[in-house]
């Protein structure tokens, strides 16, 4: 298992939009983000974009494992690359996440609560967006210290 650094983003749309599932958004950040790949069996299986927010913070703006591959701690192994591929960079990351995904990202180190943006998801997305059968509708985020 390899960690790589994706030249080529939208080639995985996709899987972008596994996570985010506006193409419209996912294209608001793609270009001038860092974009990374966990190499399985010689195929990319988990991708995760980085944008630079200011000198201090970066954010986690999607992360996403073929739904084959889920369950094997992919995503838990590629954000504590991050973790330490940005932290000589940025102080701190951040990630915007729906409720039902706020336990993933505290155990894998976002223990600091942010800030929340009202209505996110629902003003900013055509579609009504479903998470695990939960209407997503604000955008929670969380911190960590790198």
């Amino acid at each position: 298992m390899d960690i790589v650094k994706i030249d080529n983003k939208n080639d995985y749309m996709d899987l972008l939009l596994e996570a985010d599932p506006s193409e419209e958004m996912v294209n608001k950040y793609l270009s001038v983000s860092d974009m990374y790949g966990i190499k399985k069996d010689n195929k990319i299986v988990c991708v995760a974009v980085i944008l630079g927010i200011d000198n201090e913070t970066c954010e986690l703006k999607n992360i996403s494992t073929k739904e084959q591959y889920r369950g094997q701690k992919l995503a838990s192994k590629m954000i504590e690359y991050l973790f330490n591929t940005y932290k000589d960079k940025y102080k701190y990351m951040i990630v915007g996440t729906s409720e039902n995904m706020i336990p993933f990202y505290v155990l894998n180190g976002f223990t600091k609560y942010h800030k929340t943006i009202k209505n996110f998801f629902t003003d900013n997305y055509k579609e009504e967006i479903i998470d695990n059968g939960h209407k997503c509708i604000d955008m929670y985020y969380y911190k960590k210290e790198l």
